[in-house]
């Protein structure tokens, strides 16, 4: 499991990573689905750390200003890619 920040996110995503407006709405609703490209996803491990070179993995946080969201699950798209669904993590004071 990695906890990565917005900016973390978006360079490991590509040249299209999701916008201020995806962000609003995943925070709205709570949920949402990331699409990301084959040129974003490597099978090979990374480097010397072993680690997956995929964006993200199931259980990976995402840090999003004050509020962090879950994955929750990942699937492989025809084309290679993948699609992640993310969860908004509940807040502290939301019980």
């Amino acid at each position: 499991m990695r906890r990565l920040t917005r900016s973390e996110l978006a360079s490991r995503v590509g040249p299209r990573p999701p916008s201020d407006a995806f962000w609003r709405r995943a925070i709205d609703r709570g949920e949402a689905a990331l699409g990301v490209g084959a040129d974003a996803v490597d099978g090979e491990t990374a480097g010397e750390t072993g680690e997956a070179a995929e964006p993200l993995a199931t259980g990976d946080i995402v840090d999003v200003g004050d509020r962090a969201f879950v994955v929750v699950g990942a699937e492989r798209t025809e084309g290679g890619g993948r699609i992640y669904r993310i969860e908004r993590v509940a807040d502290r004071d939301e019980g």
